[in-house]
């Protein structure tokens, strides 16, 4: 197991950082400008194998097996009638799968190299660090609420469905409140992270790593262009 994650962090370290975020735009396109649904799903499962070339095949097989449930279940919804659950959630989530695979490529990417690669963007500097800011809260705060919810079983306050069901305002307290706090404690250790590597400086900044685009790359890229091109003309 721990040659798998060294040989999947190895390989997604030596991708472009411009590959996931350009197949992101993609896969936002095809998600809200294909005109049929099918598309979507060959789309999803092209981001799943890509997923599984990376070394993130088991994670791409979550992800493709909630967008699988989603669809089957919103199907059943409209066929029946049924109301409940909301068929519009379903679709949202099914919308919404796509684009959070390659998005999850993404903040696998080293914070230096995503840096570097939005760097050569012309995009404008507070611009960049939004994004970059966004790609890594993200995995940090469902690290944290992991760690809030082991808290809250070790306490028995998830001890049974029930108990969850029965106090709902109750179980949005215990993990409203110590996520919030630890959300700001993390922004002050962000903002001081920030500061101490000159982030305020108004000069060239260099970095650690070099975002170069390779063959594979560009191939990536010409492939997953046409694929979306294709989906919205046909």
């Amino acid at each position: 197991m721990t040659c798998a994650v060294s040989a999947s962090t190895e390989r997604i370290r030596k991708i472009n950082v411009l590959v996931p975020l350009f197949i992101t735009v993609c896969a936002c396109a095809v998600a809200f400008l294909a005109k049929q649904a099918v598309y979507q799903m060959v789309f999803t499962c092209l981001l799943f194998l890509l997923m599984a070339f990376w070394g993130f095949a088991k994670t791409g097989l979550k992800f493709l097996l909630v967008y699988a449930i989603c669809e089957v279940w919103l199907r059943i919804n409209l066929h029946f009638g049924i109301g409940f659950p909301s068929p519009m959630m379903f679709t949202f989530i099914i919308e919404f799968i796509p684009i959070m695979m390659p998005v999850y490529l993404a903040v696998q990417v080293p914070s230096g190299k995503l840096t570097a690669g939005l760097r050569q963007l012309p995009i404008p500097t507070k611009m960049m660090l939004t994004v970059i800011v966004i790609l890594r809260f993200m995995p940090t705060i469902l690290s944290e609420f992991s760690d809030v919810k082991d808290a809250m079983r070790t306490r028995g306050f998830l001890h049974s469905p029930s108990r969850v069901l029965l106090h709902p305002l109750a179980t949005m307290e215990y993990v409203a409140v110590p996520m919030i706090f630890r959300s700001l404690k993390i922004a002050d250790e962000l903002a001081s992270s920030c500061m101490v590597r000159g982030i305020e400086s108004p000069y060239k900044k260099q970095g650690y790593y070099v975002n170069k685009m390779r063959w594979s790359d560009v191939l990536l890229i010409s492939f997953f262009l046409a694929a979306t091109v294709a989906f919205l003309v046909l």
